[in-house]
């Protein structure tokens, strides 16, 4: 498979425009981004995107910078412009360990990067070693944190699972950890589906009673037998969960879980009526910041 060339893009922003970049980012579609806090100045930051270049010629350029422009427009940055470098695939691999640190997640997990050794005092931790190259989910997004709380409250042994935008599998060996027996995760993205098995690798040594498709999921459950499900995890954009939606209850079984993420508080109520309409019951709201994670279970 070829590599891909990536633009990279950076900029100083206003630290308090911090979740308003990531929720900007995530309604665009942009998984692969970081911030850097190591700044000399107090409440600046450094935000840094990557874009495949395939994907991105002059004209979407422009109009990602206008679209960026309304976040900042009145802030000390606002006539800032993004400063482009050509990459190469593996320069962003590599270049990607010295924006992330260890997260602490829920009651029981610490999110550690696979090049950074566990010291005793996390002897007690549910440790899941990431190394996410370019798929979303290190654990420092708001809405990845709010699933694992989720999921941290249910009994998953021997459960069976599927994690729709599985990105680098967070989700999925965060339930590995907590008992589920088969899972089954989905993404559309090539990169992701690399790094959800080499990630399990990492984690338990072996890729045992795991199944990666790549793929939309409306097209994967068309084509292939996903049902009897015991949990579903999505932790995408609201506007992809709208789209599943109405496909859920085929797979899922009678009173089975849904855990949805990557929904913005003002979005709430949409995905909250979709879901009333589709024969799914709201069963609790978790939020952080502007973020919310949703569970539901299934009625009929």
């Amino acid at each position: 498979m070829s590599k891909k060339n990536w633009w990279k893009l950076s900029r100083e922003v206003d630290r308090n425009l911090e979740d308003l970049i990531i929720w900007k980012l995530t309604e665009m579609g942009i998984i692969s981004y970081s911030f850097n806090y190591d700044l000399d100045y107090k409440n600046v930051i450094q935000v840094n995107i990557w874009l495949p270049k395939s994907n991105w010629d002059n004209h979407k350029l422009d109009l990602f910078e206008k679209n960026f422009s309304e976040i900042t427009y009145q802030s000390r940055f606002a006539s800032n412009r993004f400063i482009y470098e050509s990459i190469k695939e593996e320069d962003w691999l590599n270049g990607w360990k010295k924006y992330w640190k260890p997260e602490f997640i829920g009651k029981n997990f610490l999110v550690l990067p696979c090049w950074m050794n566990l010291t005793n005092e996390y002897n007690d931790k549910k440790v899941i070693r990431i190394d996410p190259g370019l798929a979303f989910g290190t654990g420092s997004h708001p809405s990845t944190a709010l699933c694992i709380e989720m999921m941290e409250k249910f009994f998953l042994k021997d459960k069976k699972i599927l994690d729709i935008g599985c990105g680098s599998g967070i989700l999925s060996i965060a339930a590995k950890k907590l008992g589920a027996k088969n899972i089954y995760a989905i993404d559309n993205d090539y990169l992701a589906i690399n790094s959800v098995n080499e990630n399990f690798l990492i984690n338990f040594s072996q890729i045992e009673n795991l199944y990666v498709k790549e793929g939309s999921f409306p097209l994967i459950a068309a084509n292939y037998y996903l049902a009897d499900f015991d949990f579903i995890f999505c932790n995408i954009t609201s506007n992809v969960i709208k789209e599943i939606i109405p496909h859920l209850s085929k797979c899922i079984k009678l009173n089975g879980i849904v855990l949805l993420s990557g929904i913005l508080d003002s979005q709430k109520e949409e995905i909250i009526k979709l879901l009333n309409l589709y024969h799914f019951n709201l069963d609790n709201v978790l939020s952080k910041k502007d973020w919310i994670c949703i569970e539901a279970s299934r009625l009929k």
